[in-house]
């Protein structure tokens, strides 16, 4: 799994809609040396796990007109003899062109031990799609598990959606926009709750979700932008960052809650003290971990 990971973290926002300069790889390079140090000294202990997990694997969510058997799959990692638990989507990050759902299988090992019927996403990733394909897939994903999550278990009224960077990013963007889970059949009124972690909330025309050969339409940006959706009634958010993140992530996060705030709709943000853009993630392997409590607070009383 270390293999996997910092494979992954090299490239994970090398075409960020956060930061595009030349320092993006560099930040990246040293942030995957300290994801991979957290991987491999801090392994989940037999003592930190609440409650024994069982896992269903690859299991597909989307098998209509052009589907991609290996990318409209999904993980399901499940409180063993659970069931009426609270169920969380998971969506992983890489900058909308790498990455996939078994490298993130930690994060569906340890919310599931908590009691959390975990499910962690594959999406179809640029340049095989762009904006809006990665969020459709999102989407498609979350009108799976309202459909089936309970004849695993979980409960499939409401549905937590979380993600990380560039994941984190399309799990706003579905809590912001209705368009996306509207076009699957599905509401607003069936997430529990959105958990961004280190993502974006306003795009620009760089990201490598648009994977456009010209410049891209402002308004298309404008439409991927989680923050100008802002309006009207929202899921509670949940916003984390850490305090050494991509340039901008914390600034847009405050940004983002503000918005939400003044909307009149539920939204807390945090940023987490020692925790760079990959630490926000790998750091749900410690106990104590303040995003990791958060997170597990946020579930528990929502």
């Amino acid at each position: 799994m270390v293999d996997g990971i910092f494979r992954s973290m090299i490239l994970q926002n090398r075409q960020s809609a956060m930061n595009n300069n030349s320092s993006a790889l560099t930040t990246s390079f040293a942030v995957a040396l300290a994801a991979v140090t957290v991987v491999a000294l801090a392994p989940l202990r037999a003592a930190d796990i609440r409650t024994a997990v069982e896992t269903r694997t690859n299991l597909t969510y989307f098998d209509g007109e052009g589907a991609d058997k290996y990318r409209h799959r999904l993980d399901l990692y499940l409180p063993k003899g659970k069931r009426e638990v609270p169920v969380m989507m998971f969506v992983h990050g890489g900058g909308f062109t790498v990455g996939i759902k078994d490298q993130y299988a930690f994060v569906g090992q340890v919310f599931a031990s908590y009691g959390i019927a975990t499910a962690v996403i594959n999406y179809r990733l640029s340049p095989k799609t762009s904006y809006p394909g990665h969020v459709q897939d999102v989407a498609r994903a979350f009108a799976w598990l309202r459909a089936h999550v309970s004849e695993y278990g979980g409960r499939h009224e409401k549905i937590f959606i979380s993600g990380h960077s560039a994941g984190a990013t399309l799990v706003a963007m579905m809590g912001a926009d209705p368009a996306y889970l509207h076009d699957v059949g599905e509401s607003l009124d069936h997430v529990a709750g959105v958990i961004p972690i280190s993502g974006s909330f306003t795009q620009n025309g760089r990201s490598a979700m648009f994977q456009a050969p010209a410049v891209v339409e402002r308004e298309v940006v404008a439409n991927a932008s989680a923050i100008n959706h802002v309006a009207g009634v929202h899921p509670p958010f949940l916003i984390l960052y850490g305090d050494m993140d991509m340039p901008r992530t914390g600034e847009d996060a405050e940004q983002m809650a503000k918005a939400l705030k003044g909307a009149g709709n539920s939204a807390e943000v945090h940023e987490i003290a020692g925790h760079a853009h990959m630490d926000m993630i790998t750091g749900v392997m410690n106990p104590s971990d303040a995003g990791l409590r958060f997170v597990l607070g946020f579930i528990s009383t929502h």
